[in-house]
């Protein structure tokens, strides 16, 4: 409530006198000092904007022009030959710049982009495959102007209802499950670079999620840390498994380990699939040789090199295809508001009682004040 609102701003604003004090005393120098001043500042206005972002959504609490959104249960539906799949379908415009582009290309009318559904896309698609299967998934290099031009096209095709299922997907638009072709839409979608972002936050962030960790008290965390060679182990790899173990998430969720040898074929008729994107991984979790992603009970990409690509594939194909994270997924949260920037207010990839999960917020925090004090 509003009470509840200004008592916390009150107690807020009483501890951080207490502990602006407290650390400008322990300052000796005045370049001490001023510094302790300008954290204690930062501190104090995070503090104030968490509080005027709890009032504005307590305020706006009975808002019913929510955007549409696929519910996060893994609700079925039976599709050719019985083949179970999730229901997918148009979701909230989570973080997407582009989810549904109202404007069309240069020099096209709508009626001329009614007919390219029939006439022009399909002959762009015909060529899209002939470069794919002349040249192998390495066309897609050549493929991906193509992709571009008919990007509305495509994303009127992905956020139609009914959705189509993944197979038809993959039989409709081929060059789409190419890594390029992948991560060149999510960028269209979202504005976002998905691997420099990622590489980026690895090389930025990387090293301070290791040294936090190492100072937790969590005998799983330990044990894993314990496992982890600096000079052979998959630095992205190593992150990942450890942001799933610190918000208690079973691995399962988004990754599953086979054997280094194993084909797509071996994986759909031995292993478990889940409905939602899956991160394959042959060989050590902490060593991969290749990856693989699995969507829908299906591998749809790969096997392929480069674990931090694999995770780039994973994460993309959340928004593309306009998928809802699974039931507690913090990881994923993480990934996309403090690796990649995405940080909407309004909207959200799993439903929750707050805007930003809690947790995820927390960790955010914890490791901004690491990198403040190191």
């Amino acid at each position: 409530s509003w009470c509840a609102c200004a008592i916390l701003e009150e107690i807020a604003s009483d501890c951080s006198s207490v502990v602006a004090a407290k650390v400008i005393r322990e300052a000796n120098h005045p370049l001490q000092c001023q510094a302790a001043r300008l954290t204690v500042l930062f501190s104090v206005r995070q503090i104030e904007l968490c509080l005027v972002k709890t009032r504005v959504e307590y305020k706006t609490r009975n808002n019913t022009l929510a955007r549409r959104r696929r519910s996060r249960e893994g609700r079925r539906n039976t599709g050719v030959a019985g083949e179970s799949r999730l229901t997918r379908g148009p979701v909230d415009q989570y973080g997407c710049v582009r989810w549904c582009p109202a404007e069309l290309p240069e020099g096209e009318t709508e009626a001329t982009l009614e007919d390219s559904k029939k006439g022009s896309a399909e002959d762009l698609l015909r060529h899209a495959i002939y470069l794919i299967f002349e040249e192998g998934m390495g066309g897609a290099e050549r493929a991906e102007p193509l992709m571009v031009r008919t990007y509305i096209i495509l994303r009127r095709y992905l956020n139609g209802m009914p959705a189509p299922a993944m197979f038809e997907v993959k039989e409709e638009w081929p060059f789409l499950f190419s890594q390029r072709s992948l991560f060149s839409h999510f960028g269209i979608l979202t504005d976002v670079n998905i691997l420099q972002k990622l590489q980026e936050a690895l090389g930025q962030r990387g090293q301070t999620i290791l040294h936090f960790c190492q100072k937790l008290d969590n005998p799983k965390i330990r044990e894993f840390l314990a496992s982890y060679d600096p000079e052979g182990s998959e630095k992205a790899a190593c992150i990942l498994q450890l942001l799933m173990v610190y918000f208690k998430e079973p691995t399962e969720k988004l990754m599953l380990e086979v054997d280094t040898c194993a084909t797509a074929a071996d994986v759909v008729n031995t292993a478990a699939l889940p409905s939602t994107p899956c991160l394959i991984i042959q060989g050590d979790t902490m060593k991969p040789s290749g990856w693989m992603l699995s969507i829908e009970g299906q591998v749809v990409m790969g096997p392929h090199p480069f674990f931090l690509h694999g995770v780039a594939a994973l994460f993309s194909s959340y928004y593309v295809f306009n998928l809802k994270y699974p039931v507690g997924s913090c990881t994923l949260e993480f990934i996309q508001r403090c690796f990649l920037g995405i940080n909407p207010e309004k909207g959200s990839k799993a439903k929750k009682r707050s805007s930003i999960n809690p947790h995820v917020s927390t960790l955010h925090r914890k490791l901004i004040d690491l990198e403040w004090s190191a």
